[in-house]
């Protein structure tokens, strides 16, 4: 896929079935504040699109852009749109998933029109490519070209993971002024550990999160567990359980300098946050230390 604008770029583990498994950084303008600016407007218009879309009922939110509308001034910049595509036994293969696709990025394009601004969305220009989420999961990648004049163009990332069961029910949330189905924070938080113990390749962000989550959104043992047990993953694989020890080795072996590149204000930040997690967790582990 191409780039437009972006000069620099991080190791994508979800793109690792291919020979160059990068995503790109942000575009390199002499003014970051309105790019960024641009592409925030640009998530907004395509969530806002999603939820017209007539597949709001098949898609359950999660990642960045939750992490945005709960920790306002604190969570990282969000840059792409993550769903969990319900039913789980939707296959990816199935013709539908196409059609979601070509309709999302229709009712995109349209609700950039609809707005008035700059913004323009190019239907036409989407692509998509099959990922593999964590490892576990099969998924679909579209990215969707957007511009405004003056600025670098960018690309709106969307990513429909399937097959993903959800030990709990999706709940309504309000993001960027859109309602939708979401994950809970709880289920949020449950998701991240898992990743982090059980990831080829762990990422900082995971990390980032799970900590903001963790302090403010008590998880319950029971259900980590359910999470666990649904994907048949533990952190080893001759224990069916999950120990506060398995977590502490975990944030020991996080890859921090790709997330710093994509966030260097966190640069120095990765200790503080393990510590931070380590210690907002403690209750949830306190009935089987």
């Amino acid at each position: 896929m191409d780039h437009q604008g972006a000069q620099h770029q991080v190791f994508d583990p979800a793109l690792k079935h291919f020979s160059r498994a990068f995503r790109p950084l942000d575009a390199v303008t002499t003014d970051t504040a309105a790019w960024q600016s641009a592409r925030r407007t640009a998530l907004d218009t395509v969530l806002d699109a999603v939820s017209r879309s007539g597949w709001a009922d098949s898609l359950v939110l999660r990642g960045s852009m939750l992490m945005a509308a709960w920790f306002p001034g604190e969570a990282r910049e969000p840059k792409d749109l993550d769903f969990v595509v319900v039913p789980a036994d939707w296959d990816i293969e199935e013709e539908r998933t196409g059609t979601m696709l070509a309709g999302i990025a229709s009712a995109a394009q349209r609700a950039a029109e609809e707005r008035g601004g700059p913004l323009t969305i190019d239907a036409s220009g989407a692509e998509s490519e099959y990922i593999w989420t964590y490892d576990r999961v099969p998924g679909r990648r579209m990215v969707l070209p957007w511009s405004v004049p003056g600025l670098p163009g960018g690309q709106v990332q969307l990513d429909f993971v399937f097959n993903e069961r959800l030990p709990s029910q999706a709940v309504r949330a309000t993001v960027a002024g859109t309602e939708l189905q979401a994950a809970s924070p709880e289920l949020s938080l449950a998701w991240k550990l898992q990743w982090l113990l059980t990831d080829a390749y762990t990422q900082g962000k995971d990390l980032y999160d799970a900590a903001l989550l963790a302090e403010r959104h008590s998880l319950s043992y029971e259900l980590l567990d359910e999470v666990f047990r649904l994907t048949g993953e533990w952190p080893y694989p001759y224990r069916e359980t999950v120990l506060f020890e398995d977590v502490e080795e975990a944030v020991g072996y996080v890859e921090w300098d790709h997330f710093a590149a994509d966030y260097p204000q966190f640069a120095d930040g990765e200790r503080v946050y393990a510590e931070r997690l380590l210690t907002a967790l403690a209750p949830t582990f306190a009935d089987e230390r």
